[in-house]
This record gives structure tokens, sequence and C-alpha cells, in this order.
């Protein structure tokens, strides 16, 4: 088997190479069938956006194997993630077999990388020491969480959850990978391609080696730099220590020189680390300092957001509403992606557009037959299944809807109805991507953006962590700085604890 590596800091088009080079080379020169190549990558996003980038490069191929290692592993095991998969209100049944657990919460949540995160911190340990091929002890010692959690109540909770899942058939995220190659279902391939590879954990490492046994030739891209996920088992040293050809990319079509000098003095506290070149763009780029957010001006342009965590983007969220300015965050709660894309689909439809079934269900969440909107029986939009295509006039005859005309007549929460308003009457375009992003920056990995707005608070627990083990913050603001293609705006700490650029965590 022949592996290339292709190891890359941020913005030196390590996708673009895979995808322009070496799959052209496999596709146009090397004549490998489409369907005997698999292409894997770590995040839902990033595999939303090879789907893009390869159809867009390949039109007419088909690629039936572009995937996240989970939803690979769903497909060829055939599992019903729906009847099958524990999440949600499915834990329930595992309480009422498990006594020790019938008090406890199993809330299950996906991260912005497509991974589940646990609130319980028996469940953290658990998939930590799967994840990481650690014992449940080591799990916990990693997680620093040996005073919070009984470990004997870990240990118990984890053979009843196995005997559950093997009298009942059902599976958590980490059987997808495990069972994938206990049952040998890898596909018939020839080459397979693994793109954010520094972000896998052992069990997935051990997934794809498997899969690259069964192959004559595999690529692999990487920044161990930017391992962001250690938290969930992610161990760079794995990429740190590959063997194979080298095809390192070196320049920068992002980063300008400033902000690249600023992202050096990081790199020079991350130990071990794999040593690479690294040129910048040819711009210089500016970086401004203890920035206070009232002073910048949101009003033109595209910006990128960032933060350590979920809560630190609140004042963020309401500085913004205040203004009256629209922005994409999944904490927007007065303009949800789910509110957001019905609006569109009403308007598209009020237009004459024909729009499909699954788009037209949308609405249904904003139509309530009280305020008669629909007439009995149809409230729900399950007349909408299974159903193609629809116009206006099609959900008025068949699907029940009352009402056209005016969004205003959705069934939308007045503070959500008063937002939209402000937007429309500043010209705001609803259909046109929102100018500016909010998010934690494990967000934003792999994204870029003109303007970035860097918050580099820590909670206090977050800086107790680093001082053991400063490498994963290291990181993490390392992906923080290197976001922007012109302008950082470093922001003045609001609390206690921070991270300084270039200094280490003391």
């Amino acid at each position: 088997m022949n592996r290339t590596i292709i190891p890359g800091p941020p913005g030196t088009g390590k996708t673009y190479h895979l995808i322009n080079h070496y799959l052209n080379n496999e596709i146009n020169n090397l004549k490998t069938d489409t369907k005997r190549i698999a292409y894997i990558t770590f995040s839902n996003a990033a595999t939303q956006e090879a789907r893009k980038r390869i159809f867009k490069t390949f039109p007419g191929y088909d690629f039936p194997y572009i995937n996240t290692m989970h939803s690979l592993g769903t497909r060829q095991l055939n599992i019903d993630t729906n009847s099958r998969l524990l999440q949600g209100s499915k834990w329930k049944a595992f309480k009422n077999y498990s006594s020790i657990c019938r008090g406890m919460v199993f809330d299950t949540y996906i991260s912005e990388n497509g991974m589940p995160k646990h609130k319980n911190r028996h469940m953290k340990i658990i998939d930590y020491s799967r994840a990481k091929k650690v014992s449940l002890e080591d799990a916990m010692i990693e997680l620093d969480l040996t005073h919070q959690v009984n470990i004997w109540l870990t240990e118990q909770i984890e053979a009843d959850l196995e005997s559950y899942k093997k009298q009942t058939g059902m599976v958590e995220y980490s059987d997808m990978i495990k069972e994938f190659v206990k049952k040998d279902k890898c596909p018939p391939l020839d080459v397979v391609f693994l793109d954010e590879a520094q972000d896998l954990n052992p069990l997935q490492w051990d997934m794809f080696f498997y899969i690259e046994s069964k192959c004559k030739r595999s690529y692999l891209a990487g920044d161990d730099d930017q391992t962001i996920y250690t938290f969930q088992g992610a161990d760079e040293n794995i990429f740190i220590n590959l063997k194979g050809k080298f095809d390192p990319r070196i320049e920068s079509r992002r980063v300008p020189k400033l902000v690249h000098q600023e992202a050096l003095k990081i790199l020079e506290h991350i130990n071990p680390r794999l040593d690479k070149d690294w040129n910048p763009r040819n711009a210089e780029g500016k970086i401004f300092y203890d920035q206070d957010i009232d002073n910048i001006n949101f009003k033109e342009d595209n910006w990128m957001v960032i933060a350590r965590t979920n809560p630190m983007l609140t004042p963020i969220k309401e500085h913004l509403i205040s203004l009256g300015l629209r922005f994409d965050s999944k904490i927007n709660d007065l303009l949800p992606i789910q509110l957001l894309e019905a609006y569109k689909v009403w308007i598209r439809l009020n237009n004459k557009e024909t729009v499909t079934g699954e788009e037209a269900k949308l609405i249904y969440e904003y139509l309530n037959y009280d305020l008669k909107h629909t007439k009995r029986g149809f409230s729900s939009g399950d007349s909408l299944n299974n159903v193609e295509f629809v116009d206006i006039d099609t959900l008025t005859m068949d699907h029940g809807l009352q009402i056209r005309g005016d969004w205003q007549q959705l069934h939308i929460p007045e503070a959500s109805k008063l937002y939209i308003k402000t937007l429309l009457d500043s010209g705001e375009d609803l259909f046109k991507p929102a100018r500016i992003k909010v998010s934690t920056i494990h967000g934003v990995k792999g994204e870029e953006c003109k303007n970035v707005v860097l918050y580099t608070d820590l909670e206090k627990i977050i800086y107790d962590a680093a001082l053991k083990n400063p490498n994963p913050e290291h990181r993490l603001f390392f992906v923080g700085v290197t976001r922007t293609k012109e302008n950082l705006y470093i922001m003045r700490p609001t609390l206690d604890y921070y991270y300084t650029i270039g200094d280490p965590i003391l």
C-alpha cells in the first residue's frame, strides 16, 4: 500500500490539493473507478464541503463513499439510526433497564464537528475511554474527573449499557466505528482519502488503517497544530508519527504577514509538533489589540466573532441584536435556522414558486389550527410525507393550508417577528448569507473571514486544565488567530482568566 501524507498549516490548500491534484490524478491518469474511491472527513461540515467541491470538479461521476467515519459505518452496517441509535428519548428505556441510572440525565447532543457529546459525566468517561482506547480509570484521570465521579458507578453503568445493547440491538456512535472493523464491512475500494486527519481519535484511526489495508493507495491531509478535539479523544501523536511519502503544503492563501507572525508566537509553545515550513499570503494584514466591542463597526463587511465557549457568546449576541444586525449563530434564538428557512419557503410559495414537500413541511411548524391557519388534521404537515413538489395552490387544495400572503401571519414569537421586521426595514436580504457569524472557535474550524474578532477569555475550569496541559489551548487559539484573511481584532479580556498570545500559560 502506497501512503501519501499532505501536512499543511492554515490556509495552505490541503483540501484543494487532495481533490484537484491527487483525486484528479486518480480519475484522469490512473483511471480509477470513482465507485472504488472513499473520501473520508472528520466532521459533517467538512463532508458537505468535500461533496460540493468534488461534484463541481468532477461533474457526472458517481462518488458513493464521501462520508464521515460514523456515516460510512452506519451505511455499511445497515443501521437504522431512527430506531436503533441510543439518543434522545431512547435513553429512557435504558434508564428503566438499569436501576442505578433511573435518576440520571442522559441527554446527548451533537457538537460542532458532528460528534456526540454527553451531559452525563459517566458517559463522558465511557465515550472517551472507547475513543482513546484506555481504561475507564485512565479516561477519568485525563478528563480530570477523578474527584467528581465514582469510578465504581461508572464501571457498573458501562456494564449495564453493554448488556442492554446486547439484548436490544441498540447501538451508540462508537459502535458504528468498532463494528465496521470487527465485522469486516469495508466496501470494495482501491483508494482512500482522509482529510482533517489530525482530529481522529485512536478508535477512528483503527477504522482508517483497516480501510487503508484494503486499498492500493491512500492520501492523508492534516495539521497537528490544529488538533482541537483532544477532549473527545483526538490524538495528534498518531498523525505526527505517520510514515509515508510527504507532500507538504507551505504557501498560505489566507493568512497575511502580521497575523502569520502572531500565529508563530503560539507555535513556539506547542510540543510535540511536526516541524513544518509555512509562508504567509503576500499581504500585510492588520491586528488591533485590546479592543472593545462597542468600538467595532459591524454595519459593513463580513465578520467572524469567536470565543472559547458558548456562554461567552451571549453578550455578543445581545450587542448585535441591540444594533438591529443579522448574524448566523447557533445561539441566535430570535432567528434560528429552522425559522429562517421556513420564512424563505413562505416567501417563495407566495411568489408562485414550487418547493419540495420537505421544504413545505417547514412552514407547518409555524401554522396553528386554532388561528385558522390550517384545516383540522393538517397542522402537523404529515400529509406532505413522500410528496415530491408542491406550490401554494396545491397546499391549499390538498394539504389544509388556509392562509397566504404576509409572512407575519405565521405563528412566530413576537420577539422574533419584531427582529425580522427590523432587519427587513433596514434593507437586509434574508435570502443572502449573513455577513456576521458568531461561534465558538471549535465551530469555525476550516472557515475563514475578512475580519475576525477574537475573545481570549477563559473560564476558570478551562484555565486550570490548561495549567496541567497547555497544548490544547495553544492549538485552539492558533486556530482562532488564523481564521482571518485581513484584519484580526483581539478583544480586551472581560474575565479574570484569559489566553495571552505568545505567552506560556502560567
